[in-house]
């Protein structure tokens, strides 16, 4: 039986920094890395510890937040210069349960608001790709390595 899941999205606070870089790592091992080569990870975690993110935080770059009723983060949707989706991550246990969706949709109409953002990049993992087409993101050039060495696939979404 499929327990309904209480869900408030919230804009995060610095001291939310320390439950987004256990989220986002955790997940991050499990979903990215293994696709990876090895020398990526260790950049890759350091952007994801909690001093980094709340550092971002401060900068003014938006991190949108999925929290669970009982208190525990479910996901987390950063953006930068809205337009830009550098992290975007749910609970693997929540996979499936349209978080990932409304947590897109919530930082889209922000960056909208915002700015009146009508093109929206990020740079997906190979297990991430298929969600992100789905948002209706498309294939932006081929395969690249950023710059902390991952093998990225640059998506875009242009908004009508």
């Amino acid at each position: 039986m499929n327990r309904a899941i209480g869900i408030r999205y919230v804009l995060a606070r610095p001291q939310d920094a320390r439950a987004i870089g256990v989220l986002v790592r955790r997940v991050a091992r499990r979903w990215i890395l293994p696709e990876q080569p090895a020398c990526a990870a260790e950049a890759l975690l350091r952007g994801m510890h909690a001093s980094a993110i709340r550092h971002k935080i401060l900068a003014g770059q938006r991190f949108h937040l999925a929290w669970r009723d009982d208190g525990r983060l479910a996901g987390v949707a950063a953006m930068r210069e809205d337009c830009h989706l550098f992290q975007f991550f749910v609970s693997t246990r929540l996979h499936g349960h349209g978080i990932a969706r409304r947590l897109w949709q919530r930082t889209m109409r922000d960056a909208v608001r915002r700015a009146n953002t009508r093109r929206f990049t990020l740079n997906a993992s190979a297990m991430a790709e298929p969600v992100y087409r789905r948002f209706g993101f498309v294939p932006d050039g081929p395969l690249r390595f950023n710059g902390s060495g991952l093998i990225v696939q640059p998506m875009r979404l242009d908004l009508p």
